[in-house]
């Protein structure tokens, strides 16, 4: 990595204690080590900020911002991401284990996509395992058990019909920041959904790489997870469906900030376009 830029590896945190050890752990486990880690606890009230503030104590790249809660999610990790400065960003989430070569394999990477698209915004994100509490693996691919297709995030028209990248995989460079913060986001359903729209609407790249780099933990705390809607019953899969439409009016509101276009353009870029493009 080039020691000249600064990378910052931001953490939400919201009591989180069973779990922010062990990722704290694979952060610093990691091979490359050139980053700086950025934590705001969103008003936790179990030990998440003791062990937050002890484990701080050891690691001189840790800092713990102090202001107030945000309330959710997005507004923690997007109020981060306003007020740390940085050449490169990773989001993390607390409960999640970063495999050891993550950002070295994201940076590597970020790089080549830099070289030979100079001044852009880029963003690159990875696959996850998908494992219970335990981190025993339930799938080795995310993107396979969720039929997730990257290849289609290639422009703003095809790609803004998708939600596709995951916050905790995700590694985006200053100039996708400032497309993400050069629209308003109060309309945002996620962080990480808004700077991917965000960069394909000002022509930036998003490219995905096809290993898994996070164990993506599944457990009853989770504000957002893998879905295993397959297992249930006609009564959960009409409630899936019912959950689907309602997710679609949300994504397309979103996408409407950045004049997309209409709510039948996007429902054929997701459900018939999407069927006629290959990798």
């Amino acid at each position: 990595m080039d020691k000249n830029k600064h990378t910052a590896i931001l953490l939400a945190t919201y009591n989180g204690e069973n779990f922010i050890k062990e990722q704290l752990n694979s952060l610093y486990s990691q091979t490359c080590k050139d980053w700086t880690l950025y934590v705001h606890d969103d008003g936790s009230t179990d030990n998440t900020a003791t062990v937050l503030r002890e484990f701080s104590l050891g690691n001189s790249n840790m800092t713990i911002m102090d202001y107030p809660k945000m309330g959710n999610p997005k507004d923690n990790f997007m109020s981060m991401l306003e007020k740390v400065d940085a050449d490169y960003y990773l989001f993390c989430d607390q409960d999640d284990r970063w495999v050891s070569d993550k950002i070295e394999k994201e940076m590597n990477h970020m790089h080549l996509l830099e070289e030979k698209n100079p001044g852009k915004p880029v963003l690159v994100f990875s696959d996850l395992y998908v494992t219970d509490r335990r981190l025993n693996i339930l799938s080795n691919s995310m993107w396979e058990h969720g039929g997730i297709r990257p290849e289609l995030l290639k422009d703003f028209s095809l790609g803004g019909a998708f939600q596709y990248v995951t916050g905790c995989t995700m590694l985006f460079n200053k100039e996708a920041k400032k497309a993400a913060l050069s629209h308003p986001y109060a309309k945002a359903t996620m962080h990480d959904i808004w700077i991917t729209l965000c960069v394909l609407k000002e022509k930036g790249i998003v490219s995905g790489i096809y290993e898994p780099l996070v164990y993506y933990r599944q457990h009853e705390s989770n504000t957002l997870g893998a879905s295993h809607w397959e297992q249930y019953g006609w009564l959960k899969k009409f409630l899936r469906i019912r959950y689907i439409v309602s997710r679609d009016i949300k994504h397309w509101r979103m996408l409407h900030v950045l004049n997309y276009g209409t709510y039948s353009k996007f429902l054929y870029n997701k459900y018939i376009k999407r069927r006629f493009i290959t990798k």
